[in-house]
Order: structure tokens, then C-alpha cells, then sequence
């Protein structure tokens, strides 16, 4: 026997839609044995894990083996610190003076810091009460001398690096009184040796090597490329060492199992993946890809043509399901990431199906909601422009709103047959 299938245009929203809560009215009845859809699962290709060593240690002491292990031949640049030629010359030519007298790269680097921590005023009501003359781009800090800690950090730099003293932005946590507070500091390199700076509350540094002395600052992030081969570059992000960018060429990627010694456990580009790249491979190795909410994973930016990506079964953190990632989360996989560049999404059973789900997908034109399915809940598919069919099943509740600022003819078909036929391409 055929199954009904129950199609709705949506081209009415006063026709097609019941109530809040309730389920949708026939809009007509077409009969169907089967939905056939496209798959374009590739067989698995995943890194062979090493012996490489796993940075599971506290930040302070992950970045210090990341940093000794590349040297401080990796800071050839300001990273994100923006100047002009013009303002790096005069803040130069004051450096210049202000060290002149210095012998040593270290007695350099300490003079700077302590210039900076005591000419430079944090930007708060009781220093600057008008908040006039504040900005933390290192020639504005430099003129006007009001800053947050970002401010002071970019112009120790610049100092730092006018003097030929290998020198990086970190960012990270400072600790107190048990809260951390977002905040930035230094790492330099005089004499070959690095050193831990904050110039926002001090003048002292530490070796980088002794970080029991500055367990209080705990590093998340630093402003420069640590590692980088022929297929991609990385950098220190999140805790992790990740990779900021694919440069191999290719359809599709496999991520590393590690670089120069040491385990890759994140995948969070933050540059645009090559334009051909669709689909990616995880190992064992990749435990994140970033922050979890879908609004803010910068791979979303970066990787928008992506069609898949997919996990190595033994993933501890993450899993996959036709080539959508999950984070594993006991028997309830929570959803993570959509790949931009996929036209037919197919999900795991969810019981609700929250707002923003499917949140700002420029490519989507087909959405199956498998048995399971119990609600969609308004503004749960949202912004999909190219949106032409959702498969629910047949009892599944569907909100008023549950699909926002999509086109107005949406089929959403029902009673999905069980005899459901997925064809490999």
C-alpha cells in the first residue's frame, strides 16, 4: 500500500499556518512509496594517531612547550597591532632615547615595561571622567596614555619590537579573588630568553619558564602563528593548538594528528578556507571547533562552501551524522555545526527543535526531520533563503513561526515513508 504524504505550500501565511502549538491543516494530499535523497558520503579518511605529546597541562605551562619548541623566530611581525609606518617610526625614535642608555636586551625590555606602567592611566570614571582621548590602538595609547590592559600590551610591543626584542600580545584570564577576568599581557624574548609581562599592573616579569610565579594570568590566545606546513597553519587558540588555516589544495582535507611534536586538538579557522574545500575529516585528535552556539563558530565565516564534515568514530568529543557534526553528550548528541555549503540537511531526532536550529543557511534547500521529531518550535528554522522542502513526521507539531524570514513556498511534507532511500553521488 502507498503512504500518504502530506505537502503544505506556504505561500499563505494565513492559510497555511494553525495556531501556536498546533499542528498544520491539509493544504492538499499527494501519495508516495519512497523519498529517494542525494548522499555524498566519501569513504572515511582519517589520521593515523602518534606519539606526539598532548598539551594537557594548565595553559600557562601549554604555551610555554609551544613557545620553546618554535622560538622566538615565529614573532616577525605586530600581528594584529595596527600603526602606520609613519607612528612606528616616531614611537620608535622615542623607545630609542628612552633605552639609549641600556646595554642589554633585558634591561631594554624592562625599561619599556616600566614606562608604560607608569605613564600610561587605565581608562575607568576616576582617571578619565569624560572618557575622552581613549582608544587601545597602540599610536592613540601612546599620545593620549589612557588605556585597558589590551592598550597597554599593544604599545609594549611595538616599543619591544623597535628595539629588536621579539615581543607578543597574549590574551587570556587574570585570576581574582576566584573569578577570571578577560584580560591581556606580554610574552618577550630578550636575550633568547622569554619572559611573562603585564604592564597594566606592574612592572615585574617573570621567566617563562617558572610558571608557578604567574599561574594568576592564564593564556587562551596569542597573536602569532606558532606552527605552519605545507598543508596549514597554527596557531595557539582557545587552550588548544588549532588550526587557523588550510592552505592545501583539494576537495577535501584531512586534518593532522599533530605538528612538530605535538597532538592538533582543535579545528577553529579564523581565514577563509580554500574556495574549493568541501569537506573536512576529524580524527581523534579534534576535541573543539570553537564556541559551540552557532552564531559565533567562526568556521560558519570561514567555511561556507563546506558541504561535510566527518569524525572518526572514536572521537571522544565530537561525532558526526551525514556529515553534520555533534558534540557527544551522553545518549543526547547536541548539535554543533551545519555545514554552510550543504543543500540537503538531514538531523539526528531531536524532540524539540529549538530556535535557531538552522539559523542564517544560504544554501539549504531540503531539511528531513527523521521519526523522534516531536516539535518545531517557532523561529526554529530561520533565515534560509534558498528553502524549498521540510520533511516532518506525520505527528510532529509545527509552530506558527517556525520557519522565519524563509521564502513564502515552502513544501512541508509529512509522514515521511519509512522506506526512506539515500543514493551516494
Amino acid at each position: 500500500m502507498k503512504k500518504q504524504i502530506l505537502v503544505l505550500s506556504l505561500a499563505a501565511a494565513g492559510i497555511m499556518f494553525s495556531a501556536c502549538n498546533e499542528q498544520y491543516e491539509a493544504a492538499n494530499l499527494a501519495q508516495q512509496e519512497s523519498v529517494t535523497f542525494v548522499d555524498n558520503y566519501r569513504a572515511p579518511a582519517f589520521p593515523e594517531p602518534d606519539d606526539a605529546e598532548l598539551l594537557d597541562g594548565t595553559p600557562q605551562q601549554n604555551l610555554k612547550a609551544l613557545f620553546t619548541a618554535a622560538g622566538p623566530e615565529i614573532i616577525n611581525s605586530l600581528g594584529s597591532v595596527v600603526i602606520t609606518d609613519v607612528q612606528y617610526q616616531e614611537i620608535k625614535t622615542f623607545t630609542d632615547e628612552l633605552v639609549a642608555s641600556k646595554t642589554t636586551e633585558k634591561d631594554k625590555y624592562d625599561a619599556i615595561c616600566s614606562w608604560v606602567n607608569t605613564n600610561v592611566k587605565y581608562n575607568n570614571p576616576q582617571n578619565n571622567p569624560e572618557n575622552k582621548y581613549y582608544n587601545n590602538d597602540a599610536y592613540d595609547v601612546f599620545k593620549n596614555r589612557f588605556a585597558v590592559c589590551q592598550g597597554y600590551s599593544n604599545l609594549m610591543v611595538v616599543m619591544c619590537m623597535t628595539q629588536g626584542i621579539p615581543a607578543v600580545v597574549v590574551n587570556g584570564y587574570l585570576v581574582y579573588n576566584n573569578m577570571d577576568l578577560g584580560h591581556a599581557w606580554m610574552y618577550g624574548c630578550p636575550d633568547g630568553t622569554w619572559y611573562v609581562s603585564d604592564p597594566t599592573n606592574g612592572t615585574k616579569s617573570w621567566s617563562m619558564k617558572y610558571t608557578a610565579y604567574y599561574d594568576y594570568l592564564k593564556p587562551t590566545q596569542a597573536d602569532v602563528d606558532i606552527f605552519k606546513d605545507d598543508c596549514a597553519v597554527y596557531n595557539y587558540y582557545d587552550g588548544r593548538l588549532n588550526v587557523k588555516a588550510v592552505s592545501t589544495e583539494g576537495p577535501s582535507f584531512v586534518v593532522p594528528y599533530s605538528v612538530e611534536g605535538f597532538v592538533i586538538n582543535s579545528f577553529n579557522p579564523s581565514v577563509d578556507l580554500p574556495e574549493g574545500l568541501v569537506e573536512i575529516y576529524l580524527g581523534q585528535n579534534i576535541t573543539t571547533m570553537g564556541e559551540p552556539n552557532l552564531m559565533y563558530l567562526s568556521i560558519k565565516d570561514f567555511g561556507r562552501n563546506l558541504q561535510a564534515i566527518y569524525v572518526h568514530e572514536d572521537n571522544p568529543a565530537l561525532m558526526d551524522h551525514k556529515g553534520v557534526v555533534y558534540r557527544k553528550n551522553g545518549d543526547t548528541p547536541q548539535l554543533y555545526y551545519i555545514p554552510g555549503g550543504m543543500t540537503f540537511i538531514e538531523l539526528l531526532p531531536m524532540e524539540t527543535v529549538g530556535k535557531n536550529t538552522i539559523y542564517h543557511h544560504k544554501n539549504v534547500k531540503e531539511i528531513y526531520f527523521p521519526e523522534g521529531t516531536k516539535r518545531l518550535e517557532a523561529y526554529a528554522i530561520e533565515n534560509c533563503p534558498k528553502l524549498e522542502r521540510v520533511y516532518v513526521p506525520e505527528l510532529t507539531v509545527v509552530d506558527r513561526k517556525a520557519f522565519y524570514d524563509c521564502p513564502n513556498k515552502i513544501e512541508v511534507i509529512r509522514g515521511i515513508p519509512s522506506g526512506i532511500k539515500h543514493v551516494t553521488m
